[in-house]
């Protein structure tokens, strides 16, 4: 029976930690090495994460703590693959939970598959509702590494999340996760991917992915962050996929806009100035992509042009337009309750 290492990195998430850790303890697949990776700030202490993981490892012998200085998501995810001793890979986040047959659900597909990679889906778990993917009318599918980069920049499928997914674990050998940067699954999970020879997808939900209030991601740094993380892609695309440039090219100016629009709504009526120079970058990027307009993918897409030509031009009417899209989602999210 083969052995699953399940990396969980903590650090200040008291209010959801429990719920996590039970649901991984409480898995129907029980040969699991639960990897708690518990990062303290410089003097020391925590949020009382720690106390609780060791509440947890006093009754389930398969937690194993790792204790370590708070250093960014990136060191920790490293530490818990050096000590993960596992056939197999799996990651969850601290402050999210899973269905209780996931990691079941996931390794009885890479058997049926003969996969080196299997995938499932999400639940979006939202304050006042959850939302989910839906399985495949035809079932899972199976796809090679090539598949999954088309699946992942044409946003048909999974994407580039490491929580999703079990792996195993030789496709790790010699791949660590970047501790300079803040987008390390963008960066490192291509890699991985492009390692394996079957990958399968069954976009049932078992993971739940929880869209916790005051999150950074949609922030003027993060969209910089993004940004790296994203010209890093396009470079590992074009060298080992270079049949997926149109692709990448379009995904590359989706992503461009989206940061423009994303520094814009977190500026608000504050000093733009501080964004300048981000700005000015993802300006460049855009005007780069496709100057002579040969890319049918960009060209086919009216909407994509329109927003491409106001992102560089009319920025202003870009983000109305964000804003009154999110007015309508904030409405429809209050009538659900």
């Amino acid at each position: 029976m083969k052995k699953i290492s399940v990396i969980i990195i903590i650090y200040k998430v008291k209010d959801y930690l429990r719920q996590c850790l039970d649901s991984v303890t409480s898995q129907t697949y029980k040969n699991l090495e639960i990897i708690a990776v518990a990062g303290k700030d410089k003097d020391g202490g925590d949020d009382g994460c720690e106390e609780i993981c060791r509440e947890y490892a006093a009754r389930d012998e398969r937690i194993k703590i790792i204790t370590c200085a708070a250093a960014g998501v990136s060191d920790a995810r490293n530490r818990g693959l050096e000590a993960a001793t596992g056939d197999l890979i799996g990651f969850v986040d601290s402050d999210d939970f899973t269905d209780p047959d996931m990691f079941e659900h996931l390794i009885s597909l890479m058997d049926e598959k003969n996969a080196d990679i299997s995938v499932c889906g999400r639940y979006y778990e939202f304050v006042n509702k959850t939302l989910s993917d839906s399985p495949l009318p035809d079932g899972p599918k199976v796809m090679d590494a090539h598949g999954a980069m088309e699946m992942i920049l044409s946003g048909t499928g999974f994407y580039l999340h490491s929580w999703d997914k079990l792996y195993k674990k030789e496709l790790w050998y010699g791949i660590t996760f970047p501790i300079d940067s803040y987008v390390e699954d963008r960066i490192v999970i291509d890699k991985v991917l492009g390692r394996a020879n079957r990958i399968v997808y069954d976009p049932t939900p078992k993971y739940h992915y929880r869209e916790r209030a005051g999150s950074m991601s949609k922030s003027g740094d993060v969209a910089a962050h993004n940004h790296e993380a994203n010209l890093e892609l396009s470079v590992y695309i074009k060298s080992n996929f270079p049949e997926l440039c149109n692709l990448i090219d379009k995904y590359m100016l989706y992503e461009c806009i989206t940061a423009i629009q994303n520094v814009y709504l977190a500026s608000g009526k504050g000093d733009i100035k501080t964004y300048r120079g981000a700005l000015n970058e993802y300006e460049k990027t855009i005007r780069d992509i496709d100057p002579e307009n040969k890319n049918p993918l960009i060209r086919g897409d009216k909407k994509l042009r329109l927003k491409r030509f106001l992102a560089l031009y009319a920025p202003s009417l870009l983000i109305m337009n964000t804003k009154r899209r999110n007015k309508q989602l904030a409405q429809d999210e209050v009538r659900f309750t």
